[in-house]
């Protein structure tokens, strides 16, 4: 019998998110979002799978957009349509033979006869590098695609969902690699640079996928240059890595030295760019100050040298006497500045054109996705809602007998996506899911209470368990007030007492 707990598509995501076995403080903030844009991106008729389609389009029907990576991938063939030049077996294969070869004398074409010598095309099993032989599942293969993703974990990528979007796209890229492309290799970035993370088999993919789907965006700046540098390094130093292609997943306009990157890159290492908003950036005065000084550029070059020269001019202007001399020189210097100024100012529009969209040259497929808001991703859904009620009133039912400790956590992320869903959506008729979502939330509080109190039958809760739920049940107040007065001052009555003990012990000691 088939419920909708059973074959709740939700249950299913949030089991690939690592909601059940990844086990924090804290989930990011609006956690199951990720859900419902990735059912976007399944959507291929919506702007924002269009647009990202270079990148994760792999419908399996149709012909793909002559854009997409999937144009260049070949499909199981079989064998009667991939062909190779080979030698006759026999006289009886002369018909099949290439046609150019009857031009050949007749002495030196049956001569190539008997020796069955003339080539003919014969058919063959074609070469496919998806999966090892007599295996239906994904499996490293040195001569499968492979991709590092550089994502951005900058303050601003909390800004218009940009964080759960680029996790959706990273959610939707990974699923469907480790169905049927190869290894991924994964860093966060913002000032700092995030650890390397990889995958090349099934549970390495399921563990990556979870910690991409938890990672918060709280850096400050977005060191792209940094990210790039050091993942170039490790492509050229892990042999490993070697053919693999950068994808960079990022909200910020930031300055990279493109031609100090694009040495660095060479012809093999190829970089491809998702850009999420519209975000852009000008150079400030004192980028323009160091341009000036350290630049190549023959603009650049000019003004160094306009700058030399009103140097020796100031110079000159304390060593002549005279005073006409001496205006005439300062008449020079105003000259200078102004030649200054204007090739500055020149120099600054020329730069401002190109400032922070530098990445844009270097990646072969650039794509920038426009933010997204709650109507795109939530809307007018009947359906959808019906969907989320009927998982409620069934979750409902289930804790009122006898529910597990996995049955709870269920219902906790069950009433915090219907939560996210009834404040993000416009529909006013909400009254019944809120209604289901409140009884939900006043049996997972009884649980909760009674779990507390003493230990429920059935229901085994670890201190973590008990934290991630309360935590997704009160996910609007302060941590403050997620814990009672009373457990918090038994929490500070513990601590104490442990730090006198140890206070204790190493006096002890040192007499």
């Amino acid at each position: 019998m088939t419920t909708a707990l059973t074959q709740s598509d939700f249950l299913e995501k949030m089991v690939e998110f690592g909601f059940f076995d990844r086990i924090e403080g804290t989930l990011p903030d609006n956690f199951t979002l990720v859900y419902e844009i990735a059912r976007i991106l399944e959507d291929t008729n919506h702007r924002i799978t269009r647009t990202l389609s270079p990148i994760i389009w792999n419908d399996g029907e149709g012909t793909p957009p002559p854009r997409s990576p999937e144009s260049t991938i070949i499909p199981n063939i079989p064998a009667s349509e991939e062909y190779e030049a080979n030698l006759i077996d026999s006289y009886r294969d002369i018909a099949r033979i290439y046609p150019h070869q009857f031009l050949l004398p007749d002495t030196v074409f049956y001569q190539k006869l008997v020796e069955r010598s003339l080539w003919m095309p014969k058919p063959r099993v074609p070469r496919n590098y998806r999966y090892q032989k007599d295996a239906n599942t994904f499996a490293p293969d040195s001569r499968k695609q492979k991709i590092y993703i550089l994502f951005d974990t900058s303050r601003s990528m909390q800004e218009h969902f940009r964080i759960h979007v680029a996790k959706a796209l990273v959610y939707f890229f990974l699923k469907r690699n480790k169905q049927e492309l190869g290894t991924i290799f994964f860093r966060t970035f913002d000032a700092e640079i995030g650890a390397l993370h990889s995958a090349n088999n099934a549970a390495q993919f399921d563990e990556l996928m979870s910690f991409a789907m938890h990672v918060r965006a709280v850096g400050a700046g977005t060191a792209l240059s940094k990210a790039l540098e050091t993942a170039i390094i490790d492509i050229h130093q892990v042999a490993t890595l070697a053919e693999t292609e950068i994808l960079v997943i990022t909200d910020g306009a930031a300055h990279i030295d493109a031609e100090k990157i694009g040495n660095l890159m060479g012809e093999n290492i190829i970089v491809n760019c998702v850009k999420i908003g519209n975000a852009t950036i000008e150079p400030d005065p004192r980028f323009i100050d160091t341009l000036i000084k350290t630049s190549s550029s023959e603009q650049a070059q000019q003004i160094r040298k306009i700058i030399e020269r009103k140097k020796d001019l100031e110079k000159q202007v304390y060593t002549v006497s005279a005073e006409s001399r001496k205006n005439a020189i300062r008449g020079e210097i105003a000259h200078c500045d102004k030649m200054i100024q204007q090739l500055t100012s020149r120099l600054s529009t020329t730069v401002t054109a190109t400032y922070g969209k530098e990445i844009e040259q270097l990646a072969k497929v650039f794509i920038q996705v426009q933010d997204i808001n709650s109507e795109e991703i939530f809307g007018h859904d009947e359906e959808r809602k019906q969907t989320l009620e009927a998982l409620a009133k069934e979750m409902v039912d289930t804790l009122q007998n006898s529910p597990s400790a996995e049955d709870l956590k269920r219902a906790a992320i069950i009433f915090d996506h219907i939560k996210l869903f009834t404040e993000h959506s416009n529909d006013a008729e909400n009254q019944s899911l809120d209604a289901i979502n409140k009884e939900l939330k006043s049996y997972l509080d009884q649980l909760l209470a009674e779990s507390t109190q003493r230990q429920m039958a059935n229901v085994e809760f670890s201190e973590d368990d008990k934290i991630q739920i309360s935590k997704l049940l009160q996910s609007r107040r302060t941590i403050m007030q997620r814990i009672s007065l009373m457990k918090l001052l038994r929490i500070l009555y513990k601590k104490l007492r442990r730090t006198f003990i140890r206070f204790r012990q190493k006096r002890r000691y040192k007499v």
